[in-house]
C-alpha cells in the first residue's frame, strides 16, 4: 500500500495553462473591439481582459468557469466605459448596454474563444522531471481536476504521461472533498500540489492535508500577498515540489 499520496493540480501546476489562455483571451479581445469598433487599448491589454474576467469569477457561483458568453458582454461594456464591477454585474443579470453584439454573433465569438482556448498547453518546467522522481521514489500521484476530466486525460495522452498518474479525479476543490480524499488515503501521508492558495492550498490544509505551492505567473487580484505564505512549502518548480514530499516521513 502507498505510503505517500499526491494530489496534483494540473492547469498551471502541471502545464501552462496561462499562456494559452493568454493568447486566446487577447485575441478575444480584439474581436470585439473590432465589432464595436473601439481601439484605444494600445498597452495593458491582457491586463484589462483579466481585470473584467475576475471580477465576473468573483461574482458567479461556478468561480472562473462560468459562462464565456459573460466576458465578451462584459469586455463590451468595459471598452465603452463601464467599470470591472459594473460590467459583471450587468453580465451576471443578464442585462446589455448595447445591441451591437447579438446573442448568435456572441455565441459564434465564444466558440472562437473557446477553440483558442482549449489548445494543448506545454508542460511546466521540472514536471517530467518529477513526475519521474515520484515514480522512482513510489509516491502515488493522482491528478485534481475541477475542469473537464477527458480534456486533462487528453492532455496526459499528448504529453505521453500515462504512466505518471494513478488515476485523475475530477474534484471540486472545496475544504469537504479534500477531507474526503483524506480519508480515502487515511493510511498514507497525503500532500497536495497546486499553484493557487483558495483553490489548492488553503483547502488542503484546512483538511489535514501537507500543501506544495508551485507560485504562477497568474495571480488574481483577491490573492493578498501573504496568501502565497500559508503553504507548508513553496517549491520554485514541480520538480522542487516532489524533491521536497520524498524527504517527509512516509505513514506508517
Amino acid at each position: 500500500m502507498m505510503q505517500q499520496v499526491v494530489l496534483c493540480d494540473a492547469d498551471n501546476t502541471l502545464w501552462d495553462t496561462d499562456s494559452v489562455y493568454a493568447k486566446a483571451q487577447e485575441a478575444l479581445l480584439s474581436r470585439v473591439e473590432a465589432i464595436l469598433d473601439i481601439r484605444n487599448l494600445a498597452h495593458g491589454r491582457l491586463d484589462f481582459v483579466r481585470r473584467y474576467d475576475q471580477a465576473l469569477a468573483a461574482k458567479h457561483h461556478l468561480h472562473f468557469r462560468y459562462p464565456p458568453i459573460m466576458l465578451v458582454f462584459g469586455l463590451a461594456d468595459g471598452l465603452r466605459g463601464g467599470s470591472p464591477d459594473v460590467a459583471a454585474r450587468a453580465a451576471l443579470t443578464g442585462h446589455r448596454n448595447s445591441d451591437a453584439i447579438s446573442i448568435p454573433l456572441a455565441e459564434q465569438i465564444v466558440a472562437d474563444y473557446v477553440g483558442a482556448r482549449d489548445k494543448t498547453p506545454g508542460l511546466l518546467p521540472g514536471v517530467e522531471e518529477g513526475l519521474k522522481l515520484a515514480q522512482r521514489r513510489g509516491l502515488g500521484v493522482y491528478m485534481l481536476t475541477e475542469g473537464r476530466i477527458e480534456k486533462q486525460r487528453k492532455i496526459i495522452e499528448i504529453h505521453g504521461l500515462g504512466w505518471a498518474f494513478e488515476s485523475v479525479l475530477e474534484v471540486t476543490k472545496t475544504v469537504t472533498q479534500f477531507r474526503r480524499l483524506r480519508e480515502r488515503f487515511a493510511s498514507a501521508s497525503v500532500t497536495v500540489i497546486g499553484d493557487q492558495p483558495d483553490r489548492d492550498i488553503e483547502p488542503a490544509l484546512s483538511a489535514g492535508c501537507s500543501a506544495v505551492l508551485i507560485p504562477s505567473r497568474f495571480r488574481p487580484a483577491w490573492h493578498i500577498s501573504d496568501s502565497w505564505e500559508s503553504a507548508t512549502y513553496v517549491a520554485s518548480d514541480f520538480s522542487d515540489a516532489i524533491a521536497w514530499i520524498t524527504k517527509m516521513p512516509a505513514a506508517i
